[in-house]
């Protein structure tokens, strides 16, 4: 059985995504911070005895080592975890700006390099999941923007290594997806703009240019087209609206 190691596990997209792969039998690693959260999530997996749940708070180096001392064989690593703060740029103190560095992207490098031994020694993949930002800077975004850019290079750059060392990389940029994190982002910009969640968002779409959010879902059903497809390396996609585009 094929083993998936997915971050931000307990909710959204990494929830999603941990469900697609719990469906095709893939034994999945959930790693979050709330231990309760994976606890609730796990019980409602079609194959739950197929999974493990690891309680952790991936903005240190010694959280990311220690899940990967526990963890010795690898197929498949998702790097999903990530909570980057949106608002006005004089209100993002350099702890905001830690914060968001050392959860999305810190994290996505570090258990990368850990992993990478066996991840080697199975062929395996990783996935990184970015964001739109990483394309529509955004003054009320700056973080968000930031840090799924240097993702996204980061990806690209470990993508030729991982060409020398026979293990794909691929990231995926969903642009505005429903889930909770979508509606707290929405809510701040209410706030700085003074108008409703709905007219906010809106007012997304139509700059967008899509007729709806993307739902986790679809994220999930792209992240398991990645995992089938043997040329995989280096893909580069955007899923906005529930359509799929490959960047360059």
């Amino acid at each position: 059985m094929k083993t998936a190691l997915i971050t931000g596990a307990s909710q959204g997209i990494g929830a999603a995504i941990a469900d697609k792969l719990n469906d095709k039998k893939i034994k999945v690693i959930l790693v979050s911070r709330s231990k309760s959260k994976l606890k609730s999530f796990q019980k409602n997996l079609k194959f739950p005895k197929n999974s493990l749940i690891i309680s952790k708070d991936l903005r240190s180096l010694s959280a990311c080592n220690s899940i990967a001392k526990k963890i010795k064989k690898l197929d498949y690593l998702i790097n999903v975890a990530g909570a980057t703060k949106g608002g006005k740029f004089l209100n993002l103190n350099d702890n905001i700006w830690e914060d968001g560095f050392n959860l999305k992207f810190k994290a996505a490098v570090r258990l990368s390099r850990a992993f990478w031994p066996a991840l080697k020694r199975s062929k395996g993949k990783v996935i990184n999941i970015g964001g739109g930002a990483a394309r529509n800077p955004s003054n009320t975004f700056m973080i968000g923007g930031a840090v799924n850019s240097a993702l996204n290079n980061f990806s690209k750059a470990l993508a030729m290594q991982g060409k020398i060392d026979k293990v794909s990389v691929s990231i995926i940029h969903p642009g505005m997806t429903l889930t909770s994190r979508l509606e707290k982002l929405l809510q701040t910009d209410a706030k700085i703009f003074k108008r409703s969640v709905k007219q906010i968002l809106k007012q997304r779409c139509k700059i967008e240019k899509i007729k709806r959010p993307t739902k986790p879902e679809e994220v999930a059903n792209l992240v398991y087209k990645l995992i089938k497809d043997k040329n995989s390396n280096f893909k580069n996609f955007s899923i906005d609206g529930g359509k799929i585009k490959n960047l360059r």
